[in-house]
């Protein structure tokens, strides 16, 4: 299913805080969308997609994906305000073809588990990357020091 018109924003307590929670119809999972600081220029900031338990918390098995990058602090409002209010304009842009195509994968009928990256699969995203960099840094460092 390609159909990012099937994604719908989660109705929440109190819609005037930056993160969200979005949904869709290929899959059962909750996906959460909200700002951090960007791990390689932590003086911006970027939008961090969580993959969520059915209870609502981040999933640990599933690593994050970034998508916007070096946003200003004054940049925050009006672009976590545009992504939720067309999420699927934003998954249309230039570059989030791949975060497109992991939020509406449909559940495996073969294998269930594959599609929470149990089945030992590389979860997507660039926080992947950027957190095995910095575990191999620490390690040098413990290594030399």
């Amino acid at each position: 299913m390609d159909d990012a018109s099937a994604i719908e924003v989660v109705p929440e307590r109190d819609a005037h805080v930056y993160g969200f929670t979005i949904k869709t119809a290929a899959n059962p999972f909750l996906h959460r969308v909200t700002p951090l600081r960007d791990p390689s220029q932590p003086r911006f900031w970027c939008v961090v997609v969580f993959r969520c338990t059915a209870g609502g918390l981040p999933d640990k098995t599933e690593l994050p994906w970034i998508s916007k990058r070096q946003l200003r602090r004054e940049e925050l409002a009006d672009t976590m305000q545009a992504i939720r209010s067309d999420p699927a304009a934003w998954l249309a842009e230039t570059g989030n073809a791949e975060l497109r195509e992991w939020l509406l994968t449909p559940v495996s009928t073969s294998d269930p588990l594959d599609a929470i990256g149990v089945a030992g699969k590389a979860p997507p995203g660039t926080l992947a990357a950027t957190t095995r960099q910095a575990a191999a840094m620490r390690s040098r460092r413990l290594e030399s020091g």
